[in-house]
């Protein structure tokens, strides 16, 4: 399921959605048409996919690679043929996680003078910077902070328009450790992306921050660069100094030096900003960092009188080598196994091309298409659907499992039966047979890979067993997956793959589009955190020792979960774009944005007096506002910028919580 780094999705709202729960008869044997389906050797491939060695799977890792050339062989076992770009087995595509540093493109110049000063051990492009070279005249700021509620205004009586600005980190130290501002804990004017936009909203060009010498005297690291805290971009290029390269730019302008300029500050409580006359220039190297991707596509070809096929998904990807979830104060990075999510799906795909490929001959092709990239947005699937390599028109259905590896939580729920006239009962027949209770939501989720088919008028269904504390966690191991439960969903799966195959007409496609769009979010899973975060804290489970923790101020700030108010029912592109803003992907119809005449495709630059730069910005810019507000957005149109007045409602997540 998708990562809420990347930043879209609703697990916990799926439990929570209205549900009518179907329940089955007493089990009855597999027939003859049924396989049996080891719990075995289910269980061997999650535990091969999902081991150290793979090392959570993510796009473009050796793990990865892994991952796909045990799928593919035992997809040429299972009788499979290639079906990807140019008879092979993938379907290649490339996938953007945040920024990377070129060092080779990066310099540091005083008034067109190159310095002896190296990027990672003088200074460092902060991972949250905008692109882009810094060049302009450079100024002492103090510590960048306008707080006029504590009487504090770096910028008071000075003009920043046009300048690089270099300021100290955190804030002023109160003498009160408890107090508002400068006290132990930060305020939110320490953190980093209110002083990018405060310096924005001055005219100012890029900011230069430097530890003070006071704070952690012994201590001047540099800020870890690192591609989790790329993925959002604040609204200038924010560049991290040692202090030996400040000093020298104070003491080449004839100004105190650090020490000095902190103590009178701190004592003051007064803003101090000086223009230094001196000119810089730096190039920060960062680029976007794009990653190979691939989806692995098999087909198993029916009678050969048709070319309609039924498509049976599951993603291969899982987070990687990542910090803990759902925190911000260990930062030490855990290999993320992802067993049930998605390692469970994977071995059900293989299990079940198996089963099909030494069975009986069906009618229509069966293709099989391991996803790459779902957690970062659907961005396999969407890829695929938008670059199919057999016609849409030909796919008749699409069939998704993910997490399907915990059934002994009593939480089975299939998705999309009402996407198909004949699936409800297609799905009841099954369920009986092998005696499985499961839930049929009336909504379709648009929460992992099955939803991107869906969109394109594509009946659709998706197999899942259930959120859990494990649930983007390192704990998400083989030894906690069900292996007989998985082997009964597949039992009943695998009949309702065959009728589907074998059906001469249909299924008959009903528009499930206004229930997917009620349960579609503005941003990444919010309600997932919430609700694995409470699992864990009602299960009393603890992290891992946490390595030192870094301060508050010191992380880029997503807003907090429970800031999101409002909503403008829009489905953001989870694949981002090369200009600044949140492109849309869905414009929900008849929420705001709808009623207000933004349309998909449109790309969001601008709301209120917020630029957006990214997905993040937006997620900030939510949370200042409360429903019933008329706004202006500002989008980009076919090149061209349009503004819209929009009345902003309830979002969805924050009515479900108040249920």
């Amino acid at each position: 399921m998708k990562n809420v780094r990347v930043w879209s999705c609703l697990f916990a709202l799926f439990i929570a959605a209205v549900a009518s729960a179907q329940t089955a008869a007493p089990a009855a044997a597999p027939t003859a048409a049924q396989p049996q389906f080891s719990a075995d050797a289910y269980l061997a491939h999650v535990k091969y996919l999902a081991s150290d060695e793979l090392k959570g799977r993510a796009p473009g890792s050796e793990g990865s690679r892994l991952a796909a050339e045990y799928i593919i062989e035992h997809y040429k076992a299972a009788g499979c043929a290639p079906a990807g770009l140019d008879g092979g087995w993938v379907q290649p595509f490339e996938v953007r996680r945040g920024k990377k540093i070129v060092e080779a493109e990066t310099f540091f110049e005083i008034d067109g003078k190159k310095q002896d000063w190296r990027v990672r051990r003088d200074w460092i492009p902060f991972p949250f910077s905008e692109y882009g070279e810094i060049e302009g005249p450079l100024a002492f700021a103090g510590y960048g902070i306008e707080a006029p509620r504590f009487g504090y205004d770096d910028y008071a009586d000075f003009d920043a328009t046009g300048k690089v600005l270099l300021v100290l980190r955190y804030e002023p130290k109160a003498d009160d450790s408890d107090a508002d501002f400068g006290g132990s804990t930060p305020s939110r004017h320490a953190l980093f992306v209110r002083k990018a936009n405060v310096a924005a909203k001055h005219g100012a060009k890029a900011l230069l921050v430097v530890n003070p010498p006071n704070r952690n005297p012994g201590q001047d690291d540099l800020y870890a660069f690192n591609v989790l805290n790329s993925q959002q971009t604040y609204q200038l290029p924010i560049v991290h100094i040692k202090r030996a390269v400040a000093e020298a730019l104070l003491k080449q302008a004839g100004l105190p030096d650090l020490k000095t300029l902190e103590t009178r500050i701190d004592k003051e409580r007064k803003g101090f900003a000086r223009d230094l006359g001196v000119r810089v220039k730096i190039d920060t190297g960062l680029e976007r960092n794009m990653l190979p991707a691939s989806n692995i596509l098999a087909l198993l070809p029916g009678d050969g009188t048709t070319s309609e096929t039924i498509v049976v998904g599951a993603h291969r990807d899982h987070l990687g080598v990542v910090p803990r979830q759902f925190q911000r104060t260990d930062m030490t990075p855990m290999i993320h196994n992802g067993a049930d999510d998605n390692a469970s799906g994977s071995a059900a795909l293989l299990e079940l091309a198996r089963a099909l490929g030494h069975g009986p001959k069906l009618h229509r092709n069966v293709l099989f298409i391991s996803f790459d990239a779902e957690e970062m947005g659907l961005l396999g699937s969407k890829y695929y659907v938008n670059h199919p390599t057999i016609p849409l028109r030909d796919i008749r259905a699409m069939i998704n499992f993910d997490m399907i590896g915990r059934l002994r939580l009593n939480k089975y729920t299939v998705f999309g039966t009402n996407s198909a006239e004949e699936f409800p009962a297609l799905v009841r027949k099954y369920a009986e047979q092998v005696g499985l209770k499961y839930k049929a939501p009336k909504s379709m989720s648009g929460g992992s890979d099955h939803s991107s088919f869906a969109r394109k008028g594509i009946p659709a269904m998706f197999a899942f067993t259930g959120i859990h504390r494990q649930y983007h966690q390192p704990e998400d191991d083989w030894q906690l997956i069900d292996a007989a439960g998985a082997a009964k969903i597949l039992t009943m799966w695998y009949p309702i793959i065959v009728d589907l195959a074998n059906m001469r007409k249909g299924p008959t496609y009903r528009d499930p589009s206004r229930d997917l769009a009620e349960h579609a979010p503005d941003a990444p899973k919010p309600a997932v955190e919430e609700n694995a975060r409470n699992a864990r804290n009602g299960n009393g489970t603890t992290s891992k020792p946490a390595a030192k923790a870094q301060k508050a101020s010191d992380a880029p700030a997503p807003p907090a979960r429970n800031s999101m108010r409002v909503s403008l029912r829009v489905i953001p592109d989870m694949s981002g774009s090369d200009e600044p803003g949140m492109p849309i992907d869905t414009v929900i119809k008849g929420g705001p944005a709808d009623k207000a005449g933004l349309k998909d495709g449109d790309r969001i630059v601008k709301i209120g007096d917020q630029n957006i730069r990214d997905i993040y910005a937006y997620m900030r810019a939510l949370g200042a506002f409360s429903p019933g507000q008329t706004v202006d957005v500002v989008v980009v149109r076919d090149g061209k910028k349009k503004t819209f007045k929009v009345t902003l409602q309830t979002s969805h997540y924050k009515k479900k919580e108040a249920e």
